[in-house]
Parts: structure tokens; C-alpha cells; sequence
């Protein structure tokens, strides 16, 4: 058993090692920007998740699979991300000032943020998982809007982190309204059972709004879908 431990333990660092795309998720990039090589590394990677689990099992039983499969998950699952600004800021101070008796508030502020997961309640392995948020900050009197940024984690059926991302999604100062998205993409492979998904967004360095929501991750067949009163199957602000 000894013996067997340490061969699945070096076929799992090796594999781990390949896994790894130089500015991808696994790289000093931290998977915050696409990069071509996305799509081959989570091919490349294969049953990745499944051998991790596998030698999770050796170790651990079923609790250490799944410690060993979230291994195989942060080295090989992706995060893209892709922004745009859809309102100007004149025209979101405008709407923030028709709203407000003609006066801005008195430092930035975050006035809208909605999140939205693409597939909803349930998702195969390797099927692009796309969460998508509005945004919407408007300057403040003593306090402009500086930067605005999102953040992605996700957690894996053991309720472990195991992968994030994060992007600024203004390119310069000042009130605007923008389209954030993170498109999380699974290996081959990828352990079976609830994912969570959780956002965060900083306006100024400051965390002013988090969402939360889940869905169910399978390899293929038949699965019902996640009861209402259960896992979430939409994301929903807190």
C-alpha cells in the first residue's frame, strides 16, 4: 500500500506539473485574463480531478477523494474574464440625479449590482460556466469612483476554495455602468456534486456587495435538478 501511495503520488505531481499553462490559472497570470491556452490545458488535463481523487481515496477514503480531487480542480479548471462599460458617466450621474432630488451622494457609491449564472441549476463537466454581473457606480461629492473590481471564488463539493478570479472592470475613474463575466470551465473529470459561487465587489479597496449561488455539476446522464429550497440555483444578492 506503502508503495502504491508514493507511485500515484508521483504520477499525480507530474501530471500536476503539466497541468500548469505558463500565464493561465496554474501560472503567475492567476487566470485573471483569457489566454489561448485555456482551452488545451483543460484538455491537457484530462481525468486530472479523477486520478487526484483516486489518491485521495488511497489516503483518506471517501472524505480524502475529494480533498484529492479539489487538487486536481485548482491546478487544471479555468477562470476567463471579459469586461465592458455600457453607460457613460454622465449618463448614470444623470439617472443617479433625476432619482435623487438633482444631488449626487456624498462619496462613491455602488447604486446596482445583479449577478446571473449560465447554465442555471445544473452544468457537465468541461461546459463553460459563465457568471455575469451588472455594475453600476456613481461618484460621490468628496469621493470619486476610483476602481471598481470583482471577484470570483468557487467552491468545490468538499465546500473548499479552489479556484478564483478577479478583474477591474473600469479602465479609468468616474461613474459608469459595466458588464463583468467569468466564464469557470472544469476538467475532465471534475468531481460530481454542488458547486458554489461566490462574487465580491470592491469599490475604492472596499468590499461593498457580495453575491452567492450554486449549482450542480455532473458528468453526463440524467440529473434532476436542485430543489428551490435547497442549494441555490440562481444567484441572488445578499
Amino acid at each position: 500500500m506503502k508503495k502504491t501511495t508514493l507511485a500515484a503520488s508521483a504520477c499525480l505531481i507530474a501530471a500536476l506539473t503539466g497541468c500548469a499553462a505558463p500565464n493561465g490559472p496554474g501560472g503567475p497570470g492567476g487566470g485573471n485574463q483569457p489566454t489561448s491556452d485555456n482551452n488545451t490545458t483543460a484538455i491537457r488535463c484530462g481525468s486530472m480531478a479523477l486520478g487526484g481523487a483516486v489518491l485521495g481515496g488511497l489516503l483518506g477514503g471517501k472524505k480524502g477523494a475529494l480533498k484529492g480531487a479539489a487538487v486536481g480542480l485548482a491546478a487544471c479548471a479555468v477562470v476567463e474574464v471579459a469586461s465592458r462599460q455600457t453607460s457613460s458617466s454622465a449618463d448614470v450621474e444623470k439617472t443617479y440625479r433625476t432619482a435623487n432630488r438633482n444631488a449626487l451622494p456624498p462619496k462613491a457609491k455602488i447604486v446596482a449590482y445583479t449577478t446571473a449564472v449560465t447554465p442555471q441549476g445544473v452544468a457537465r463537466t468541461m461546459e463553460p460556466i459563465k457568471v455575469q454581473s451588472t455594475i453600476r457606480a456613481v461618484s460621490g461629492t468628496g469621493e470619486p469612483v476610483r476602481e471598481v473590481k470583482e471577484v470570483l471564488i468557487a467552491y468545490g463539493p468538499d465546500g473548499e476554495e479552489f479556484k478564483r478570479g478577479e478583474k477591474i472592470v473600469n479602465d479609468k475613474g468616474g461613474s459608469g455602468e459595466f458588464d463583468n463575466s467569468f466564464t469557470l470551465r472544469l476538467p475532465e473529470g471534475a468531481p460530481e456534486g454542488v458547486y458554489k459561487l461566490r462574487t465580491q465587489l470592491y469599490l475604492n479597496g472596499a468590499m461593498a456587495s457580495t453575491n452567492e449561488g450554486a449549482l450542480q455539476v455532473f458528468r453526463g446522464g440524467k440529473v434532476a435538478l436542485l430543489p428551490r429550497d435547497g442549494a441555490i440555483v440562481a444567484l441572488a444578492s445578499r
